[in-house]
């Protein structure tokens, strides 16, 4: 699915439900924190050492809309309309068999790293399993959701040998492709979770986000996809987020 059909699907998604609060919205606010999986060309992605070892954190803020439906027909029960603001921060590092190797080319690989900082807005629809109106009779709720991002990310490159961008610090596929680096990205994410009330005011969320980055330099590193094939991918993430969510309704 391109970006401009998702935002379109959002767009009116959300004037749909706009319709649909004739009576009111149930609002809600949320606090949440996790560990990122950060997924891009440091390292080799196949590899688990790589994947565990490149690990940082996630915190954010959410405030949800749903609408006040009276009909148990209608879809709008079930759906929730969620703008996000989050930071993220991850060190990265080179892990796996090339970077393991006792040689030049291995030594270099493990002296690179870059610090990389995301700030993100975002929307997401999620899709409750049941009624979003219902939570005074259920405590447990299971759901899926789907979004789109704006992401500002800075990313500090460096070398432990030294200054980056010549053949003696960093091997030869990064010389052109490995820099300190800041911009805007667009992502889209899916999310499958659940919540827990606690009770009428309170509750928990658990959840697993996959988020695709339409960009290969949110890390600052981007080899030449022409001459490196296994650097053909853009940046994605996975994150695990435990939250609290206040009910204001």
């Amino acid at each position: 699915m391109s970006r401009k059909n998702l935002l379109l699907i959002i767009s009116l998604l959300s004037f749909s439900i706009s319709k649909a609060q004739s009576r009111r919205p149930y609002q809600e606010v949320g606090l949440f924190l996790g560990p990122v999986f950060f997924q891009g060309d440091f390292g080799e992605r196949s590899t688990l050492d790589n994947t565990l070892k490149n690990v940082g954190y996630n915190a954010g803020i959410s405030y949800y809309l749903s609408a006040d439906v009276r009909s148990r027909k209608s879809i709008y029960q079930k759906l929730k309309l969620r703008f996000d603001v989050s930071a993220t921060s991850v060190s990265l590092q080179h892990y796996g068999p090339s970077a393991s190797k006792n040689n030049d080319f291995g030594a270099k690989l493990r002296a690179m790293g870059a610090d990389v900082k995301i700030g993100t807005i975002g929307v997401q629809f999620e899709y409750y399993h049941w009624k979003t109106d219902d939570y005074s009779k259920k405590k447990f709720s299971p759901f899926i959701g789907l979004g789109t991002q704006l992401n500002n990310y800075s990313a500090k490159a460096y070398s432990a040998f030294g200054n980056i961008g010549n053949i003696n610090t960093v091997p030869e596929k990064y010389v052109e492709g490995f820099r300190s680096t800041s911009g805007l990205a667009m992502s889209m994410s899916s999310v499958l979770g659940f919540r827990y009330k606690i009770d009428q005011s309170n509750g928990i969320v658990v959840e697993g986000q996959l988020k695709y980055y339409f960009s290969d330099w949110v890390e600052g590193m981007n080899p030449s996809r022409t001459i490196y094939t296994e650097n053909k991918n853009n940046d994605f993430s996975a994150t695990v987020n435990v939250g609290y969510v206040y009910y204001l309704d």
